[in-house]
């Protein structure tokens, strides 16, 4: 979304310069948002990094002060995509938390020229690794806080996955359209992963030649239908190129959510009330989920953990936080009473 303190991304570097060890750096998203860069060396794709973006808004007499906060959020983005919502930003931070958000490797202000694969990972358990840094950083900046974890589609696969498997010290999670099972059936799921592991063990770059939509981007841009300004090349029309190993170790991911997590922290599952899936746009997409299967996404959401609370926005698209009015306002609202629900 446009604003007086936003600059579009028309304006914006491709790839963003790292940082040096502990320096932050002003990022493009605008006043009060800072970025840094947690460097862990190189892969098969060039420079391995993973950024992490802060808000951290000026107040009259100087800088916030950190000790007034209730707790902090670490969000993390989905497939093909970057954090670029400064609303979520500053409704988290009026409810009293820090908000730290996550690009992940070979996504967003992570790409680098270098990288041939945008997106590229062949294991999620590899992504521990700045998972549990993103997690240390936030820690150490605050101490005896607790932290809430807040996933879009991948991105709440990848946390949930994450937190079952190290015991994470995360309070709760929120899980915005978590990408959850394959388009909605194991049906499909079990056979395309039997061939996807063959493939990704000879070759896990292998790019998988599927038909591309543009349908979400679509919905999404302000440059289509939709209200925001995105990044053309962090958040392309089409998504990054699929591969081998990415698809396999999706597939896998929602094979172990399919048998049954063992979280016990809260959990706050959102949905579209409906999902349009289709070969061709339609305006029904700007008030519906065009990724992923809602119903067959809250059943598979109740086998995450023993405290899950679900909540369906009519008239939502993929990300609910980004969605047109009332949608978006319906949105902040069940996210609202679920932290006042929290706190008591």
């Amino acid at each position: 979304m446009r604003g007086n303190e936003i600059l579009p991304t028309e304006q914006w570097p491709q790839f963003l310069p790292s940082s040096a060890p502990g320096q932050w750096l002003p990022d493009p998203l605008g006043p009060g948002f800072e970025y840094t860069t947690l460097d862990f060396g190189a892969d098969a794709e060039g420079p391995l990094v993973a950024t992490v973006v802060r808000y951290l808004p000026r107040q009259r007499f100087g800088w916030l002060n950190f000790k007034k906060f209730k707790g902090v959020v670490l969000s993390v983005h989905g497939w093909s995509d970057y954090f670029y919502n400064r609303q979520l930003t500053e409704f988290w931070h009026a409810q009293g938390y820090c908000f730290y958000a996550l690009d992940l490797r070979h996504h967003g202000r992570s790409l680098r020229a270098q990288h041939e694969l945008p997106g590229y990972i062949e294991d999620l358990k590899a992504l521990d690794m700045e998972l549990d840094a993103a997690m240390e950083l936030v820690r150490k900046a605050h101490p005896g806080l607790p932290v809430v974890a807040q996933g879009h589609s991948m991105g709440g696969l990848i946390l949930s996955l994450w937190i079952e498997r190290t015991h994470a010290p995360i309070q709760a999670l929120v899980l915005n359209a978590p990408w959850l099972e394959f388009q909605g059936t194991a049906f499909l799921r079990i056979p395309i992963n039997g061939l996807m592991e063959a493939v990704a063990r000879s070759n896990p770059r292998r790019k998988i030649l599927a038909t591309q939509f543009d349908h979400y981007w679509q919905s999404l841009s302000e440059s289509a239908q939709g209200q925001w300004d995105l990044h053309p090349i962090w958040r392309p029309a089409y998504a990054f190129p699929s591969t081998a190993g990415w698809l396999h170790t999706i597939l896998e991911g929602h094979a172990q959510v399919a048998k049954g997590l063992n979280l016990s922290i809260p959990i706050l599952l959102l949905t579209s009330k409906e999902s349009h899936l289709s070969t061709t746009y339609s305006a029904v997409m700007q008030h519906a989920d065009s990724v992923i299967d809602v119903n067959q996404t809250r059943l598979r959401g109740l086998k995450l953990g023993s405290f899950v609370t679900l909540s369906q926005i009519d008239g939502a698209m993929h990300d609910v936080f980004s969605s047109a009015e009332p949608a978006r306002a319906t949105a902040y609202r069940d996210l609202r009473l679920w932290l006042k629900m929290l706190r008591d």
